[in-house]
């Protein structure tokens, strides 16, 4: 990109100056006060704590924000402006700007630039407003990175509040709707009343965005339909009974201790474990990106902890190797959660075996781990990001026009992407040890413990979970990591990072539940043999209607509670391979995540690497359409060769 130059257009946009003599005269009075200041690398241009001398425009080169620790937490290019905020607020410097190789840039004294924006309240105001969007917007975007760490996706249409008028109209209508059907549905009715809750929940999700409410609108509807004994006496007891399912108990647990056990991971500062071997040994851009695979993998008991850990170690070396941040975004879009969908004790694995279960006469693990290779969309993946590796994979769109830029000395980012190049370097340096051993003792434990204990082989992931968690307390406190008390903090901490997810699940599974008490199952082994026909057919069509539903919902975990019952039922129903059916509703979750325009991916992988989160959504969006529809051709064909 060529530098952005600080002249009399860039002066008159930025105050918003009137093209009128007024306007001309009081544009050259502002350029005539701009002082011209050429600083060498590593020279300091504010420092922090110092008095505020003015505002300062970057006109080229690069310049460092660091804050009170040392740690960068910015980086500034041609055409950015820094400084005003110490000036309006009339505060010290909050941090110092230092120069990245040589650079240029242009200072207005604090009294010139107070002078200016007093005699023009208009700009002054505009300039305030501008200056606190930016703020907000900033805080905006942590806001909601925090809550999509975990759990649903987030729309960005319900950041506004309801306006009074659309409560009434929303929810009355939901009102009546529900008083009509106590009316006209009788009680025992042999017709497919389980019908209108999955339609509910499906049309109210695709109006509202909102995965949460519509579990719980459609959940409520359900339960007065089943129980019909009011809205609130019925979804109580559904609860209820749902929460006291041992199955749920069991996921429940499980979730709540792998949040303590990624908690504690990370507080141990092993998310870094990698990154100085990385720094030393990575000495190609194949070598990053092989890398990134690597760690997905060993770190895939949760897509949160191998996002961060393979994003963190491969910041530097990326830079290093001229890789851009387009075809990093590209990997970290996909790796995390497919990595997550081969390891039967992720997180995700837990949820899926979860709401499987109630669909089986037996626990879903057997039946998940079968599915495992069914997996398709996960598959391809791995395959593909095998081939990108190794410069196989055709580039496309934005990915080549990346590949271009870094090939003529580019920039390793694209236009845009600076205010996201946040490269805190992290307290904690961890061991990798801290992070390995945890997680083979875990897989080791999960697969011995229960089995010693009943003779017999039997995995037992809350076993393993409460296993490894003493041998951590060990580890860390041992070598002075954390003392006792903080070792509980943070492992209470990672219990409550659980609370959305688990609140899903037990919202998910009651639905589920309910669908099933208004004799779903049955109806559906009673009406599905006309599909016999075109039984071939059904992985591929199961996989692509759960996928455009999981796009609908925005959750594959909300999509789980309708897609594995009906899935299940209809293998059975209708003789096909009941894990195909099963890896088809497992790879449609990932593939609707994946080709969704509200996914988090895009807002989490571009603060991760520093690129603009839109260019992360397109180049994700664009490979995804390609995987999607590779995958419904593979389970086309798997659909005939396994009949």
């Amino acid at each position: 990109m060529a530098d952005i130059l600080i002249d009399k257009s860039y002066i008159r946009s930025f105050f918003g100056i009137e093209d009128s003599p007024e306007g001309e005269d009081e544009l050259e009075e502002i350029m005539s006060k701009l002082e011209r200041v050429e600083y060498i690398h590593g020279q300091d241009i504010v420092v922090i704590d110092d008095e505020p001398d003015g505002m300062y425009f970057l006109e080229s080169g690069t310049a460092m924000v660091i804050d009170r620790e040392g740690q960068q937490v910015n980086i500034l290019h041609e055409g950015q402006y820094f400084g005003e905020y110490a000036v309006l607020a009339r505060k010290r410097r909050l941090t110092t700007v230092r120069s990245h190789g040589k650079t240029v840039v242009y200072r207005l004294g604090t009294d010139d630039m107070m002078d200016i924006l007093i005699r023009h309240p208009d700009t002054y105001g505009e300039f305030m407003k501008r200056v606190y969007s930016q703020v907000e917007h900033k805080h905006k975007e942590l806001l909601m990175l925090s809550r999509m760490r975990r759990g649903i996706l987030q729309h960005p249409q319900n950041q506004t509040p309801l306006t009074p008028m659309k409560m009434i109209l929303r929810y009355g209508i939901l009102a009546q709707f529900f008083f009509l059907s106590l009316i006209f549905i009788p009680t025992g009715t042999a017709a497919p009343v389980f019908l209108l809750p999955l339609v509910l929940m499906v049309v109210y999700v695709l109006i509202t965005r909102q995965t949460v409410e519509s579990l719980i609108v459609a959940g409520l509807y359900a339960a007065m339909l089943y129980m019909r004994s009011g809205l609130s006496v019925s979804y109580t007891e559904s609860l209820l009974n749902t929460i006291g399912d041992t199955n749920n108990v069991f996921t429940v647990f499980v979730m709540a201790l792998l949040g303590a056990f990624v908690s504690l991971i990370e507080a141990s500062g092993a998310v870094t474990a990698f990154k100085k071997r990385v720094d030393k040994n990575v000495k190609s851009a194949r070598g990053v990106k092989l890398t990134i695979l690597f760690i997905t993998l060993v770190t895939g008991i949760d897509d949160f902890l191998n996002h961060t850990c393979a994003s963190t170690s491969t910041n530097a070396s990326s830079e290093k190797n001229r890789v851009s941040c387009e075809e990093r975004s590209l990997m970290l879009s996909f790796l995390p959660t497919v990595m997550c969908s081969f390891i039967p004790i992720s997180l995700w694995s837990i949820f899926v075996i979860g709401s499987i279960t109630p669909s089986m006469s037996r626990t879903g693990f057997a039946v998940f781990v079968r599915s495992i290779p069914f997996n398709f969309f996960s598959i391809v993946v791995v395959l593909a990001m095998l081939l990108f590796c190794f410069g196989k994979l055709p580039l496309i769109g934005r990915l080549k026009e990346a590949r271009r830029r870094v090939e003529n000395g580019g920039k390793l980012w694209p236009s845009g992407s600076e205010r996201f190049l946040l490269q805190e370097e992290p307290e904690v340096w961890g061991r990798l040890w801290n992070i390995m051993l945890p997680v083979v003792f875990l897989a080791a434990s999960s697969l011995t413990l229960r089995s010693l204990f009943d003779h017999s082989f039997a995995v037992d992931s809350a076993c393993g979970l409460v296993a490894t968690l003493i041998f951590m307390f060990l580890l860390y406190c041992a070598q002075g990591l954390m003392s006792p008390e903080q070792f509980t903090e943070y492992m209470i901490s990672g219990i409550q990072s659980m609370a959305l997810p688990i609140i899903l699940y037990l919202l998910t599974m009651c639905f589920s539940t309910l669908l099933n008490q208004q004799a779903m199952s049955a109806y559906l082994n009673d009406t599905v043999a006309f599909l016999k026909p075109v039984a071939p057919l059904l992985p591929a069509a199961l996989f692509l209607i759960s996928t455009l539903l999981t796009v609908a919902l925005g959750s594959s975990w909300a999509m789980y509670a309708i897609a594995f019952p009906i899935a299940v039922h209809i293998a059975g129903a209708v003789g096909i391979n009941v894990p195909l059916c099963i890896g088809a509703v497992c790879a449609a979750g990932i593939a609707g995540e994946k080709n969704c325009l509200f996914s988090s991916d895009s807002t989490s992988v571009g603060e991760a690497i520093g690129c603009d989160p839109s260019v992360v959504l397109s180049i994700r969006l664009t490979y995804s359409i390609i995987f999607t529809l590779i995958t419904l051709l593979l389970y086309i064909a798997a659909g005939f060769l396994l009949r």
